[in-house]
């Protein structure tokens, strides 16, 4: 069992503790990955604060981009020297998984939340959890399977890559692959993080006319304008609704809440034209409810899920790497770079929101 370092989550709402740890070798679909870079995302911290997911103590992270060091004998993709970014796993034989919706895999805890392997069996020595989203990514080694590793091209930047993995992809797929919007529609994005940025820079991508960002920091609505949005709105407007329908003239097409908030969530469906559609992405953790206007929703508005932006990451993946190199899809301009060493810095700067999309390095 290859040692590795890791920063384990040991209790709600506090700081991770830098352990040392032996990890299994890779069996059957498994892949070793040696960790180059990782993102920081805020289900990592619903996570660890015990509101989802494995059960602490927890090696987190799901954003993790390396190059692979040894596969399982089942393998047949990937080969040790792939540069490699590992996005949430899927078992790849059921039937969504074969219908090319693999977020929605029948067994996607199995895969990605329950702390262990796929197999039933802890990815660490002792009892600490792991196989987060797959791969466990806040370590210097990460135990993840071919079917949740994107071959990346061997001069892109992992700290790039790494970024691409959930947050930031979830928005755009979200858009491009679930709204589809149509080029000269109204979109409007609640929450311009990295879930949001990631759906506005695709609406723009996709041609849309008027596009509304919302947020309560100033400095992430002059961000929004930066990368595409026609018009921003502070958060803590109480009639953001109106103002919304005032400046589409009948409401959004298309919305995207990234908060998940019951007011953010309410505030979606009022603000959308009859025949609009949004997706709630946002998740402030689980037992939230929203207040719904029914009446609003029988006027043939719809408001959906999509977890992980529906996305099909190993295409997704390039898509958006490439629509980057066109100088259309800037994503690196929400990112934010620390050692792997300070990476209680760097969450306490994502909590503050000092940090859009920290990534952490490593040697």
């Amino acid at each position: 069992m290859p040692q590795i370092s890791a920063a384990v989550a040991i209790a709600p709402h506090s700081p991770l503790e830098p352990m040392e740890l032996a990890l299994a070798e890779p069996r059957g679909m498994e892949i070793l990955v040696r960790t180059r870079a990782s993102g920081i995302c805020h289900t990592d911290l619903i996570i660890r604060d015990s509101d989802f997911g494995a059960p602490l103590p927890a090696v987190l992270g799901h954003e993790g981009a390396g190059i692979v060091e040894a596969v399982g004998d089942a393998v047949r993709d990937v080969e040790p020297g792939d540069h490699v970014l590992l996005t949430q796993a899927s078992c790849g034989h059921c039937n969504t998984c074969r219908q090319a919706h693999p977020m929605n895999c029948e067994n996607f805890a199995r895969y990605n939340i329950s702390g262990k392997r796929a197999n039933g069996e802890h990815p660490f020595d002792g009892r600490i959890s792991g196989g987060v989203g797959g791969q466990s990514s806040f370590a210097t080694h990460m135990l993840a399977y071919d079917t949740n590793a994107v071959i990346l091209p061997r001069d892109y930047p992992f700290e790039w890559a790494a970024a691409l993995s959930c947050g930031v992809t979830t928005g755009a797929s979200s858009v491009l692959r679930v709204l589809t919007p149509s080029a000269g529609s109204t979109f409007v994005v609640i929450g311009a993080g990295a879930v949001g940025l990631g759906a506005l820079m695709a609406a723009h991508v996709a041609g849309c006319s008027t596009i509304i960002a919302i947020d309560l920091l100033g400095d992430r609505r002059n961000l929004a304008l930066e990368l595409g949005a026609t018009h921003v709105l502070d958060g803590a407007d109480p009639d953001l609704a109106a103002t919304i329908i005032e400046i589409t003239r009948g409401g959004a097409d298309f919305l995207v809440d990234a908060v998940g908030l019951p007011g953010t969530t309410a505030d979606a469906v009022q603000s959308l034209r009859p025949g609009g559609h949004a997706i709630l992405l946002g998740a402030a953790g689980v037992g939230q409810r929203a207040p719904i206007d029914i009446m609003a929703l029988l006027f043939n508005r719809k408001i959906q899920g999509a977890t992980l932006g529906d996305q099909v990451p190993h295409s997704t993946i390039p898509a958006l790497i490439s629509l980057q190199r066109q100088g259309r899809f800037p994503f690196e301009k929400l990112l934010t770079f620390y050692p792997f060493g300070e990476i209680n810095a760097a969450i306490h700067d994502m909590e503050a929101g000092r940090a859009i999309k920290p990534v952490l390095l490593f040697d």
